[in-house]
């Protein structure tokens, strides 16, 4: 308790006039802002990845199998290999494009045949009945259609016969989504598995087998080690990928810049340490007679080191834990105020969440920590280059 009172009596020392009162307030503030730039930097892109497969992964499994030759249906074989791995669910899709309009509305659209497997992805997702579809909210705004209105669809892949025809569908729009992906939003449709295949007259074959993985294996990590083993075993048949695999250049794209803005952003956090150390040497400036005469009534320099590096700590702790704040605060604007929201054309979200991982928490507190307890040593070094008679006598002369 000695040292607390001790250092109680010290903080009155530094901060009993105004001019240093306000002095600390704007060091602290300006280190709180400095930190949060680059934590929500860091925060804004991490997020923006999350958010990314997050939002993919809600539309497909987390393995994407495609056949090298195209269609295909699964044989014996290949299906006692699948069972070797991690696999929840299997659920087999056809993707195809076409071309849907209404009235002399149109728009080029991806259709994707789905069985009742499609449920198990937790989208919201379900199978239509034959003449029925699923479309995304923009795809209908665009086209002015509403849940029981109708589509037409044209196929070019079309075959009737031994002549090679389009084939067209008129089905029911029985379900309008909102996805969060821009593509599935205003490209994608849902149709019935087994419709699709006698309209295209392929069978019972697909062109997609979309896994769901065991929920244990559902992690970056899991995913790409199943993903590497699963190569070696379908190496020749099929083509293996993670669900995030067509936007694995964007999302690379999104990790270096990242890294390029935190670093820019580090100079700003710099100019902030820079203040503290114009504070640490304001402080050492205008306190260097109480400092001198507390040394000379029996306050050891051990113990005066020791609470000035308490002090300082003190105050990297209230600015860091203060930009921790600021960063859920931008969370929250982030996610609520129109301002915010992103050209789904360009970045294929709507919104994105902040995603602060424990890593990037740590490597900014322990660096911006490290600079201000390294300005402190200097500092006190600086003390200790004077004896306590001749700081007295140049203090007090």
């Amino acid at each position: 308790m000695n040292f607390f009172y001790l250092l109680k009596d010290f903080q009155l020392l530094f901060f009993r006039d105004r001019s240093s009162r306000y002095f600390i307030s704007a060091t602290i503030l300006g280190l709180m802002f400095s930190l949060a730039v680059i934590l929500c930097s860091l925060a804004l892109m991490d997020g923006f990845g999350v958010t990314l497969k997050k939002s993919l992964n809600a539309g497909s499994g987390e393995i994407i199998l495609t056949a090298n030759s195209g269609f295909f249906e699964l044989n014996e074989n290949e299906v006692k290999d699948l069972n070797n791995f991690p696999i929840q669910t299997k659920i087999p899709m056809l993707r195809t494009q076409s071309f849907a309009n209404k009235d002399e509305k149109g728009k080029a659209v991806f259709v994707v045949g789905v069985d009742e497997g499609v449920e198990k992805l937790d989208n919201g997702l379900f199978m239509p009945k034959e003449n029925e579809v699923i479309i995304g909210d923009l795809l209908a705004e665009n086209l002015g259609v509403k849940k029981g209105d109708t589509l037409k669809f044209s196929f070019s892949a079309g075959k009737l016969g031994e002549r090679y025809l389009p084939t067209n569908a008129v089905l029911r729009v029985v379900d309008i989504i909102p996805f969060k992906i821009h593509e599935y939003r205003n490209r994608f449709v849902y149709v019935n598995l087994d419709h699709i295949q006698k309209l295209l007259g392929v069978g019972k074959k697909i062109n997609i087998m979309s896994l769901r993985l065991e929920p244990e294996y559902r992690t970056i990590n899991k995913i790409n080690e199943v993903v590497s083993d699963m190569r070696s075993v379908f190496y020749y048949e099929f083509t293996v990928a993670p669900y995030w695999s067509d936007f694995a250049t964007f999302l690379k794209a999104v990790e270096f810049e990242k890294y390029m803005i935190s670093i820019v952003f580090s100079i700003v956090v710099i100019l902030a340490i820079f203040n503290c150390l114009a504070f640490i040497i304001f402080s050492k400036e205008r306190r260097s007679q109480e400092i001198f005469l507390l040394y000379a009534i029996g306050l050891s320099p051990s113990k005066f080191k020791t609470l000035w590096v308490v002090q300082n700590v003190g105050i990297w702790l209230l600015a860091f834990l203060g930009s921790l704040i600021c960063v859920e605060i931008f969370d929250y604007l982030l996610g609520t105020l129109d301002i915010f929201s992103l050209p789904t054309n360009v970045y294929h979200l709507s919104r994105i969440e902040l995603y602060l991982a424990f890593k990037d928490i740590f490597a900014v507190g322990a660096i911006s920590l490290a600079l201000i307890l390294f300005l402190t040593y200097l500092v006190l070094k600086r003390l200790d280059s004077k004896s306590m008679a001749q700081g007295l006598r140049e203090e007090f002369s």
